[in-house]
This record gives structure tokens, sequence and C-alpha cells, in this order.
């Protein structure tokens, strides 16, 4: 098997993927979001996650063949390694949104009672 034919295959299966795991944290959060606690916070997480790494990643697609195709390799490059230090950050970041929220006590407008 050529390394092509590998990422093809990865490219047409991890969008699937990802989607498959948003519909499971969707299910999650609504199963156990009602009840509170560890699990709806972690079903939270995965969601957001999720969902910013479905959105990210069709919009890194268009930033990157734009800078691609205006700057050239290096700046396509440059703008690649961004997106990538930006997507493996991005859960640690949700994780410490979903434990702030929680800490205040859940209340997620200015003025509504904790």
């Amino acid at each position: 098997m050529l390394i092509t034919d590998l990422s093809k295959d990865i490219a047409l299966i991890l969008p699937a993927l990802i989607l498959v795991e948003g519909v499971i944290g969707l299910i999650a959060w609504f199963a156990l979001g009602s009840r509170g606690g560890r699990g709806a916070r972690f079903a939270a997480w995965l969601g957001l996650v999720t969902l910013t790494l479905w959105c990210g990643s069709a919009a890194a697609f268009v930033l990157l063949n734009v800078v691609y195709f205006t700057f050239g390799s290096g700046a396509a490059i440059a703008a690649g390694s961004i997106v990538t230090l930006v997507m493996v950050a991005m859960p640690f970041g949700w994780a410490l949104v979903v434990r702030h929220h929680t800490a205040n006590g859940g209340a997620s407008a200015v003025g509504q009672p904790r």
C-alpha cells in the first residue's frame, strides 16, 4: 500500500469519525446533562471539541488554500503549523472553559442567580 493510498483513506474516514464522535457527544450530553455532574461536563467538553474540530478543519482547509495560492508554499507551511498548534491546544482550552463554567455554579449569563 502506498502512502498516497493511505492518506486518501484517512482523508475520507477522518471526517466521518469526527462526525460520529459528535453524535455520541450529543447523545451523552442529553442523557447525562439533566443529572449534571462529571458525565455532563465530559459530554459538554466532547461536544464542544467535536464541533470545533468539525468547523475548524473546514475553515482551516479554506484558509490554507487561500494562503497557499496567494502567498506560496512557505506561507502555507507556516499557516499550517499555526493551525495545527491551535487545533492541538483547543481541547485543553475547552476543558478550562467547561471547568470554569461549572466552578461558577453553571451561570451562563451575567446577572443570573447562581
